[in-house]
């Protein structure tokens, strides 16, 4: 039985959705990751993977592990397999993320014209709460500074996305090299991340200087499996990204994402964020709550919590995220596909806002460690709630430019 896991895209609750199980037609097969230690372990791994007529899928070599297909009626058996238990650090379900259907609404057109000469900058609250427009007086963010934004793929001919760099991207759903995202959630992060800035077309993200890299886990209708993410995340790691920005989630860990994640900030040095999640409740969301990830809750269009944000232990940081109040002009505004712009509201949405000021900080010193920028984001942050962190906002609401705090 495969688990149900969400994504963070707007601030209804989301339940997934359990796709078919692929594989042989002629029978049910259960998709399964299994990890298994570097020396030795995979050969005889592979070898109970055929004696219970099992068949390799694809590796995710980075974290040493295999995805494979076994027959549903032998997975008791396979799973209490002496030989598999000696060999195996971990045995799972390859899980399915899905979005529910979409609540976006089309922004309306906007001729105002301001500094910058972006025409829909006027409806960018959240820029202006964090003080990204100040931070653009000193840089806008370095081409060398990579923001991997793993999700649906992100619109790439996008008049507003000059940021996005396909070349550097890869598309895991369908296993080639075209990121191009059909479904739009991914579009609208990386928007918010690194709209272009100054170019008299829609709106402007956080660090329009720097560069996407767009890979998309996600499908048209918004699900995809723990083995595509796991992939995306070493292979963005490998591919030098130095800041991961995730908006999704799992009310279940994951052994498979757990050492992915390890592997691109421990091993490789990455700043990784998550999403906090939309259920309004203090719940632990995955990868968030993992210790090396930075978790984002969200705040509304008046500084609050947003009451969709999910609170806890794991919080670390808030950014704005929308308000969901029934006024789009509390929400976010941001890019969406074929050259048009979207509202939308989630903990989705501030993560790519916390990502971009950690991308304005590594291009203004590109010296530093992941460490360093995360504890300088942690520091800077304008505390809000009770003194110091809470389980709502963290440290408190990013900011990107302190010294006007």
């Amino acid at each position: 039985m495969e688990k149900k896991v969400r994504i963070f895209f707007t601030v209804i609750i989301i339940i997934g959705i359990v796709a078919p199980a692929f594989g042989r037609t002629n029978e049910d097969m259960d998709r399964i990751i299994i990890g298994f230690e570097p020396a030795g372990s995979k050969q005889n791994i592979l070898d109970v993977i055929k004696k219970y007529n099992g068949e390799v899928l694809e590796e995710i070599p980075a974290i040493n592990a295999i995805v494979v297909n076994v027959p549903s009626k032998l997975r008791i058996a396979l799973n209490s397999d002496m030989t598999l238990n000696k060999y195996a650090r971990y045995i799972e379900d390859d899980a399915i993320i899905s979005i529910p259907p979409d609540e976006i609404t089309m922004a309306p057109v906007n001729s105002i014209q301001l500094t910058p000469d972006d025409p829909l900058y006027a409806n960018l609250w959240g820029i202006r709460m964090i003080q990204a427009n100040y931070t653009w007086n000193v840089t806008t963010g370095n081409k060398n500074t990579i923001v991997a934004v793993i999700d649906t793929g992100a619109d790439y001919n996008h008049e507003d996305l000059s940021a996005v760099n396909a070349s550097l991207g890869w598309d895991f759903v369908n296993n080639d090299a075209d990121p191009m995202d059909d479904n739009g959630h991914g579009t609208h992060v990386a928007g918010t991340v690194a709209a272009t800035i100054n170019n008299g077309k829609g709106v402007v993200g956080v660090a329009p200087g720097i560069t996407i890299m767009p890979l998309k886990v996600l499908d048209s209708n918004g699900s995809g499996r723990i083995s595509d993410i796991a992939n995306a995340i070493t292979y963005a790691a490998d591919h030098g990204a130095r800041i991961l920005s995730m908006s999704f989630g799992s009310w279940f860990p994951s052994k498979a994402m757990e050492d992915a994640t390890k592997y691109a900030v421990y091993t490789k040095g990455t700043l990784a964020f998550a999403a906090a999640g939309n259920d309004g409740l203090q719940l632990n969301t995955y990868p968030a709550a993992y210790n090396w990830i930075l978790a984002v809750a969200a705040v509304g269009y008046d500084g609050n919590r947003a009451a969709y944000s999910n609170h806890g232990a794991f919080v670390d940081i808030a950014a704005p995220g929308g308000s969901n109040d029934g006024n789009q002009r509390h929400d976010i505004l941001s890019t969406w596909p074929g050259s048009t712009y979207a509202y939308a509201a989630g903990t989705s949405m501030a993560t790519p806002h916390a990502s971009g000021v950690a991308a304005l900080y590594w291009s203004y010193n590109p010296s530093l460690t992941n460490a360093q920028i995360g504890n300088a984001l942690i520091k800077n942050a304008d505390d809000k709630g009770a003194v110091g962190w809470d389980k709502y906002y963290g440290y408190g609401i990013i900011d990107a430019w302190p010294a006007n705090g």
